[in-house]
């Protein structure tokens, strides 16, 4: 009676429903609190969210409350209308990229720290969005690439167990095929090559066509491979006295009889030995730095970032298995020495998970780092201590394992 006299009737419905969309957004903020992880990325998706629930909340409260129904209807017509305009002045551009995210996420034909090419694009992955993927090129610039093209052209993924590489070089007709096919694969296995193979392409009216190729395993170093099977192939063919007449081969200048175009042996000994394995000499003045090192910079960074994410993750889930194991074992010597290893598994897991969470902050803060290489040693140093911990996750997991196989016998 006293709450009838405070509040009308007519009022108290909205009043219901004004609390319940609090508690509805109270409710739902702590879900997306869990759920979604508070990164820059995913900042915005909870921002809808919340204005969606605040705004169909509010739109129930009016329409709750005792006003005519020409002004009810009059307000649902305006929502139509806001509606409307919203949906038409969306570009459907918009809505195609977020379904080809989707459609990436479900097929998942790359990750990050993949190899790509599409069309005229060639790169490494360094983010993966719904609405685009960000690819770092071999000039180490960043390309962002709308989904829609990825899905819409053919995708090239290099594998992560290796690729072919290959390269064609044309040779004259007086030289024999099997000659030029043992050098061939010479140069292939200098570079370091694995199932070499050389096949005819083009017999031309001035010379034979040959493909040259093998699988290259490491592909970290696909660019500099690439390079250095080229410089192998060029090597090993000067040095066995064979002449390049590739494409097709008019020299203008008047040369003596039987005069063969290669580079004197001289000049091939200074060289820097690059692609035939030599990488000692004076003329191997080169950066010992990989060119991918600092060509895919961000790409790299991000697949380190993408695996410490999941050992941090993985370790998480096993620590609540091993806890468990450990107490289930009677011999109170043992289960000590077994929980200190298990502490010593936790202790590092901190370690990284504070280094992983200070790159990632600074992620946030800049796009540009200020200081990329104390940056990439702080990325380095995690990479191996996220080794050394799976290293000693496994030997546990593998000792408890043990420990339940001898236990079995005995119960039974």
């Amino acid at each position: 009676m006293e709450l009838e006299t405070l509040i009308p009737k007519e009022y108290l419905t909205g009043l219901v429903i004004l609390a319940v969309t609090l508690l509805l957004f109270l409710a739902f903020n702590y879900l997306l609190g869990r759920i979604i992880p508070d990164k820059k990325e995913t900042r915005f998706i909870k921002t809808i969210f919340r204005f969606l629930i605040i705004f169909f909340g509010l739109a129930l409260v009016f329409l709750s409350l005792p006003l005519p129904e020409e002004s009810k209807q009059s307000f649902l017509n305006l929502l139509g209308i806001i509606a409307g305009a919203s949906i038409a002045l969306s570009s459907t551009t918009f809505i195609a990229n977020a379904m080809s995210g989707m459609m990436l996420r479900l097929i998942k034909p790359f990750r990050v720290g993949d190899y790509i090419e599409s069309e005229e694009v060639f790169g490494r992955v360094t983010d993966v969005q719904l609405l685009y993927t960000r690819v770092q090129s071999v000039d180490r610039d960043l390309i962002t690439l709308p989904n829609l093209k990825l899905v819409s052209n053919p995708l090239k993924t290099i594998r992560t167990s290796g690729t072919v590489i290959d390269t064609t070089v044309s040779l004259g007709y007086d030289i024999p095929r099997q000659e030029i096919e043992k050098n061939l694969v010479l140069a292939a296995e200098n570079t370091g090559l694995e199932t070499p193979f050389v096949h005819v392409m083009e017999l031309g009216d001035f010379s034979v066509t040959y493909r040259v190729g093998g699988l290259l395993k490491e592909i970290e170093g696909l660019i500099s491979a690439r390079s250095d099977f080229k410089k192998a192939v060029l090597d090993t063919l000067h040095e066995a006295g064979i002449e390049i007449v590739s494409p097709n081969f008019m020299n203008q200048r008047i040369l003596k009889e039987n005069t063969i175009c290669i580079p004197p042996k001289k000049a091939i000994e200074v060289g820097d030995g690059a692609g035939t394995g030599d990488r000692s000499g004076a003329g191997n003045k080169l950066s010992e730095k990989k060119p991918e090192e600092f060509i895919f910079d961000k790409a790299i960074e991000a697949e380190v970032l993408d695996r410490l994410e999941k050992v941090l993750l993985s370790c998480e889930k096993k620590e609540k298995v091993f806890e468990q194991q450990i107490n289930a074992i009677p011999d109170n010597k043992l289960k000590e020495g077994l929980m200190l290893k298990l502490e010593y598994l936790r202790t590092r897991k901190e370690e990284i998970k504070a280094g992983f969470k200070k790159i990632k902050e600074q992620e946030e803060e800049s796009e540009e780092i200020s200081d990329p290489e104390s940056r990439s040693h702080l990325l380095q140093g995690l990479n191996l201590k996220a080794d050394h911990l799976y290293i000693r996750r496994r030997k546990l997991e593998k000792e408890l394992e043990k420990i339940a196989e001898e236990k079995e016998p005995g119960q039974a």
